[in-house]
């Protein structure tokens, strides 16, 4: 009897227990959202059962392969532990980590049933801010909306580059009020500006109660086009701006065709030098060093051409509206043959170059259109293919000239032609991936490949186009992870071999006191170390305190404080491509 009183209370506890509701986080299922990282979306797919989150899948395939999709791995293990959005994100991948965590809370949104079906949320009216996190620093954005619209968005003060990230803020803005979404494309050229803007606005949208109609793809209107001209100019650097003026001038019908959203290609992102012979006298003496350096594999006859005109070449330029501040030594040539354009920038120099551009009635100019395909009749250029923002392209033409830059921004293309700079973080425009080189191959051209980079170095490839990258140059020598010598500060070309023929893929840059500023820097981004003493700068990289003294005494670095900053190999562009006469014709 007394079992079965037993048995019965538990049956009663079980029967109260089940009468009990239990709270739930989320109704258990699986849930995607996206949001815009570095490259382009980032999605985050979570499933979850009642009340945990149980897996996390993040798609950053649109991401830099060595920094969004590296940082992948991390981000998904903090979700998993902290079980919520509100993760600390993966340093040096910022854009990807602040777009992973709103993909996420958007994600989590609709786990807990906060997400509203059916009637479109009005917005609420007023004025919005936000911070975006910019190339040169931070800078504040407003959007001001109405109840059922994008009325403005003004931008505060920053320091993003004229032509570049200026240019990208003024282009995504005018487009966000007409397409009445932040779902607009980046500017591309400008992505790292775009992305920290877009951020930005999306935030002041979410602060506004924006349904999801305001975060939906632009609708721009593609069409297609045809049309009829002498030549075609591929690429708008300085060479294909160079190309399409001298052409236009002499009479021709020209159409440059730019596939970013700004003009400029590697040039605006350079430092605005142009090497030139001192005189007549000087030119077997240039051309002799440009040899040298090309340890003899380059084209003798390219190589005399370029010596002998460079005179002209800068001529040409400030004929046309550039202007040089100063000239001076560069490389591990004592002579003077850097001419240096006003504060150091390559918008010094396609800024007046696209001015006159724009003044030459017979030179039309498309951006965010990409040459696709060269169609030859007879063994002619007849047409260029092209596609676009706004559609595709017919250009029936005469001639074309590839002013497409290198390849240094493709992995695929680095594997066949310079296998030693996969994987290495390219510092020029993020559209040199050849397809220039690619389009001309296609048709039967013939190319030259001898190997090798534009070497180049940089404080680190978590600052991706950072304008803080130049900090490495600061260094007066370079060493490895274990504070071996690596290499003292003669040429950047010279510093990347070293780095590249050590095997390894990190290395410090040594500084001494005079250069304090750069080190400070650093260290405020959080690619710096300082020290009173060899001992504790030992300490605090992990280097060998040993090989770090015999290092500095090599360098001649022999007080304190000592500095140490982050550098990693880089480069600004691919040597090979096309073989070309003296008349650059393939």
């Amino acid at each position: 009897m007394k079992k079965v009183l037993h048995a019965s209370l538990a049956s009663l506890l079980v029967l109260a227990g089940c009468g009990t509701k239990t709270e739930s986080l989320y109704t258990a299922g699986t849930y995607e959202a996206s949001a815009k990282g570095f490259g382009g979306d980032v999605k985050v797919t979570l499933t979850t059962d009642a009340n945990k989150i149980t897996d996390v899948k993040i798609d950053a395939s649109s991401e830099t392969e060595t920094i969004g999709q590296a940082a992948v791995e991390d981000l998904t293990a903090q979700i998993l532990e902290k079980q919520s959005n509100e993760i600390d994100g993966v340093s040096g991948a910022t854009l990807t980590s602040t777009a992973v965590k709103e993909a996420t809370a958007k994600a989590l949104s609709q786990a807990k049933g906060e997400e509203e079906q059916g009637e479109e949320k009005a917005l609420v009216a007023g004025t919005y801010k936000a911070t975006a996190k910019g190339y040169y620093g931070d800078f504040n954005v407003e959007v001001t909306v109405d109840d059922h619209a994008i009325t403005s968005v003004k931008v505060g003060e920053n320091q993003e580059t004229e032509m570049v990230g200026k240019q990208a803020i003024a282009t995504l803005s005018e487009d966000i009020v007409k397409y009445q979404t932040d779902g607009v494309d980046v500017v591309t050229g400008a992505t790292l500006t775009s992305r920290a803007f877009l951020n930005a606005i999306d935030d002041c949208l979410t602060q506004a109660n924006a349904p999801e109609t305001f975060r939906q793809a632009a609708a721009y209107e593609k069409s297609e086009h045809e049309e009829t001209t002498d030549i075609v100019v591929v690429g708008s650097g300085a060479a294909g701006l160079a190309a399409a003026i001298t052409a236009a001038e002499q009479g021709a019908k020209v159409t440059m065709i730019e596939k970013q959203g700004i003009m400029g290609g590697s040039t605006i992102l350079s430092a605005g030098i142009v090497y030139a012979a001192l005189d007549e006298a000087d030119v077997p003496v240039m051309e002799a060093y440009y040899q040298e350096r090309a340890e003899q594999k380059a084209d003798p006859e390219i190589v005399n051409y370029f010596s002998e005109n460079s005179i002209a070449t800068k001529a040409w330029l400030e004929d046309h509206g550039v202007t040089f501040e100063f000239s001076g030594p560069s490389g591990t040539a004592t002579e003077p043959r850097a001419n240096f354009a006003p504060n150091f920038t390559g918008v010094s120099l396609v800024k007046p170059l696209l001015e006159a551009a724009k003044k030459l009635d017979n030179l039309e100019i498309i951006n965010n259109c990409a040459a696709k395909e060269i169609v030859m009749q007879d063994g002619k250029v007849a047409q260029v293919k092209a596609e676009g923002q706004n559609g595709t392209y017919v250009f029936n033409t005469k001639a074309v000239v590839l002013a497409t830059g290198g390849y240094d921004a493709s992995d695929e293309m680095k594997q066949q032609y310079a296998p030693d700079a996969v994987g290495v973080f390219p510092l020029s425009n993020k559209g040199n991936v050849g397809e220039g080189i690619q389009m001309g191959i296609a048709v039967g051209a013939d190319t030259v490949f001898n190997g090798g980079m534009i070497g180049f170095d940089i404080c680190n490839a978590s600052l991706p186009n950072s304008g803080q990258n130049a900090i490495s140059f600061a260094a007066s020598g370079y060493v490895k992870k274990d504070g071996s010598f690596l290499v003292k500060t003669i040429d950047y070309p010279i510093t990347y071999t070293a780095m590249v023929e050590s095997g390894e893929k990190e290395f410090y840059g040594l500084l001494n006191a005079d250069a304090k500023d750069m080190g400070e820097l650093a260290i405020s981004l959080g690619h710096g170390y300082k020290a009173d003493t060899i001992e504790d700068l030992a300490k605090a990289t992990g280097m060998d305190a040993k090989n770090l003294e015999a290092s500095l005494q090599e360098l001649g670095i022999v007080e304190g404080p000592y500095y140490a900053v982050d550098v990693v190999p880089s480069t600004i562009g691919s040597m090979g491509g096309l073989k070309i006469n003296t008349n650059a014709e393939v």
